[in-house]
């Protein structure tokens, strides 16, 4: 080859990079990931598959054996898993599963990685349905000391193929690169309205930023929405976080981070009055001796202190909150308003909060962590006498006494 013909060659190649060319997307652009050390390189889409390149690069330098003989410190052990899929963002009742994997363990399998090495792999994925060009890659939920390796909204070239006259189809040759495979299952064909539904809505962005309430500095923390029977979550490690959610659906957002007291919020993408994005940002309470935080969605019947099943998805966060700091101890209080016969009102707001920290212990927290006060309608945080500013005053409230 000619030094001419290798640079016009070179600049072909170098035209192509982070570019998008037929079913092709080189270096797409990721708006979020969890994972640090891995990247996705390209997603091709061909006639059965959505094939993802990666390349996961060692968190350490070559050289790191010289302080670490040992070479198990420093060594990283990688694989896939199986239960990984793609989502279009907003909509989990559609999954393109994971097919198999090229250049990389799959789990239960394990891949050692030294110090310096990169790993580029390929995975198989169902194929998605044309018109889908973001979607959320889940590979798990991240559970303490597994990095899995999330990314969502992953743009990528996948417009809808256009209607040609009906005619007889000629018979379609598989390509070279998609050998068959006896266990391959075959990919899920959206039903025609289905297929409508998905991808003519318009999803709405929401985006915003995790704050330390005390400080008002952003943090690291971890979002996370149910949708039908499954969670997805987003980790964010500059406070900073954004997602597609789809506009005709309803969520419930949970936001955590370590040393913080759980949030969740109501969202509604429908609020967004036609525009593309929403902005919520959250202000986590630092969990600290002294603290007094109201818990907002507790619900009793009227003057009676039996729990309501809307006050259970509270509790039950506030139930991991204690699992996950098994040194948390808590006071439980109860508060009403001045409302009718003191002492009435006096043993009420006790037994709210006995009822709460019976609660807790029913799944699983010591009694000796959680305590239970009442103090009637002695500690208003409200004056005034508008049912308003009386409903402020009935409440309970955690209080944290030992971390």
């Amino acid at each position: 080859m000619s030094l001419k013909a290798f640079t016009i060659v070179l600049g072909m190649v170098w035209l192509g990079i982070g570019t998008a060319t037929g079913q092709i997307t080189h270096r797409p652009l990721v708006e979020e990931q969890y994972a640090r050390y891995v990247r996705i390189t390209k997603v091709e889409l061909t006639s059965r598959y959505t094939i993802i390149d990666m390349e996961y690069r060692s968190a350490y330098p070559a050289d790191l054996y010289r302080l670490f003989p040992n070479r198990r410190l420093v060594t990283n052990y990688i694989s896939i898993d199986p239960r990984s899929r793609l989502y279009k963002p907003g909509n989990t009742t559609r999954k393109y599963s994971f097919i198999r994997a090229e250049g990389i363990a799959v789990e239960p399998e394990q891949q050692v990685v030294y110090p310096g090495d990169v790993v580029n792999f390929r995975v198989y994925y169902e194929r998605l349905d044309p018109g889908i060009e973001v979607f959320d890659f889940f590979e798990g939920r991240n559970p303490g000391q597994v990095e899995y390796w999330n990314f969502y909204g992953v743009h990528i070239n996948n417009p809808l193929r256009q209607s040609a006259p009906a005619q007889k189809a000629p018979p379609r040759e598989e390509p070279r690169d998609e050998p068959p495979l006896a266990s391959t299952p075959q990919p899920r064909v959206a039903k025609p309205d289905q297929e409508s539904r998905t991808t003519k809505a318009t999803l709405v962005t929401l985006k915003g930023t995790v704050y330390d309430a005390s400080t008002r500095r952003a943090i690291p923390a971890q979002l996370s929405y149910a949708d039908g029977t499954d969670t997805l979550r987003l980790g964010t490690s500059s406070g900073n976080y954004r997602m597609s959610l789809a506009p005709e659906q309803r969520y419930t957002l949970s936001v955590s981070a370590k040393g913080y007291l759980t949030a969740s919020a109501a969202v509604n993408p429908a609020d967004s009055a036609g525009s593309a994005a929403l902005t919520r940002d959250f202000y986590l309470i630092p969990l600290k001796e002294g603290t007094s935080i109201t818990l907002n969605n507790i619900y009793f019947e009227t003057s009676k202190y039996e729990l309501l099943r809307e006050s259970y998805e509270e509790l039950d966060r506030l139930v991991d909150m204690m699992r996950s700091t098994p040194s948390l101890q808590v006071r439980v209080e109860g508060h009403t308003d001045n409302v009718g016969d003191f002492d009435k009102n006096l043993e009420l707001s006790r037994q709210r909060a006995s009822a709460v920290r019976d609660y807790l212990i029913s799944k699983g927290i010591a009694p000796n962590r959680v305590e239970a006060k009442g103090y009637g309608s002695t500690r208003p945080v409200a004056k005034g006498a508008s049912e308003q500013e009386r409903q402020r005053n009935r409440r309970v409230e955690l209080v944290i006494v030992k971390i």
